[in-house]
């Protein structure tokens, strides 16, 4: 029974993560396991790697050993990992299977999405003034300059510079392919099947992992809201959503990111519990302005722009799109109309499910 319980704590986490404005932290003071998973974080050190890695040698010389098999059982039992491990894998199982879904909204529905995501938002910024004792003056200044960050941020990043960007190099790796099938018949050589990656684009995702996984164990502030202000949510999704077809740059793509929550989540575990423990009001304060200024960012109303020919990379080739429709980050003005109301029912729908959120664990806390 508590093997469900733990994986269905996974699912929940994992589907706060996926969803901009619901915070994996909340989740884990709601569940009362935010502690217990810190804890068990703050545990991982080089002694603790150097005694697990030759666990795992013993146990590839000797899989079927029992004193072998029942040496890593003890082993990830006295750490709690166990108990992680569950989690973790219900989130994957959340996260592979509402990745499709959110893709598929932000392609026909981006408007209306981001309407929800917005109202999940408004109402979730509750959840760090609820945590802040006592306000102070000082902490106004704080929350101005996390809320500056956040709106400096987006407007750096540009979804359209990006994805123009990415088309361009896409296009001279698609030109070359072109080339070398036009003069193979000549000298004997074969299109590449492997496309040369994108290394930027790779790091890039590292850093993602590393930034978003410091937001996904903070109490209110969403990882995938992080990705948004990165310009990298859309990416992240589409490698997921390819994972059943086991596409090469999906992967690539993936474990870059996966090596970036690796090494950022043992990194910012220490850092956040020691500015949390010595700067408590102070943090809570920069993380309300972070999402104060998230709401210009998730405004559902975009300038749209029009990509003529996009290149992208599908199945270890380049392929060419025409007349892509890209949702830029400036914000607009929507004319009234049938997609403004149902804009403001789903807004008042996130605003609903927060609030439900914000209750639990406010009940929680008492």
């Amino acid at each position: 029974m508590n093997n469900i319980k733990d994986l269905l704590m996974g699912v929940c986490l994992g589907a706060a993560n996926i969803i901009p404005g619901v915070s994996g932290g909340t989740f884990l003071l709601i569940f009362n396991i935010y502690e217990r998973v810190f804890g068990i974080i703050n545990c991982i050190r080089r002694p603790l790697l150097l005694q697990a890695a030759g666990l795992v040698g013993r146990w590839l010389r000797h899989p079927l050993q029992k004193h072998t098999v029942g040496a890593v059982t003890s082993f990830c039992r006295e750490n709690d990992f166990v108990f992680l491990f569950k989690l973790i894998a219900g989130a994957l199982i959340a996260i592979v299977a509402l990745s499709t879904v959110m893709k598929y909204l932000l392609t026909h529905y981006f408007s209306l999405t981001y309407a929800l995501f917005f109202g999940l938002i408004l109402v979730s910024i509750l959840i760090p003034i609820r945590l802040i004792p006592r306000f102070k003056i000082y902490l106004f200044g704080f929350a101005c300059l996390g809320a500056a960050l956040t709106v400096m941020v987006y407007v750096q990043v540009n979804p359209y510079e990006r994805m123009k960007h990415k088309s361009d190099f896409y296009q001279t790796v698609y030109e070359s392919q072109i080339q070398a099938q036009t003069d193979q018949p000549d000298n004997g050589a074969a299109a590449p099947s492997v496309l040369p990656a994108a290394g930027a684009e790779y790091l890039y995702a590292a850093l993602c992992g590393a930034v978003s996984i410091s937001a996904m164990v903070l109490p209110g502030i969403s990882g995938s809201l992080v990705l948004i202000l990165m310009g990298a949510y859309y990416d992240v999704l589409s490698a997921i959503s390819a994972l059943p077809f086991f596409r090469l740059d999906a992967l690539l793509y993936l474990g870059s990111f996966g090596l970036g929550i690796l090494g950022g989540g043992l990194l910012f575990a220490r850092v956040i519990s020691f500015v949390l423990r010595r700067f408590y009001d102070v943090t809570m304060a920069f993380l309300l302005g972070l999402m104060l200024g998230s709401l210009w960012a998730l405004w559902p109303f975009k300038q749209v722009a029009l990509l003529e020919q996009q290149y992208i990379k599908d199945n270890g080739s380049v392929i060419l799109l025409e007349n892509v429709v890209v949702y830029t980050n400036v914000n607009v003005v929507p004319a009234m109309g049938g997609q403004v109301g149902w804009a403001v029912v789903l807004f008042l729908a996130g605003c609903g499910i927060m609030y439900g959120f914000v209750r639990v664990q406010g009940a929680k806390a008492a």
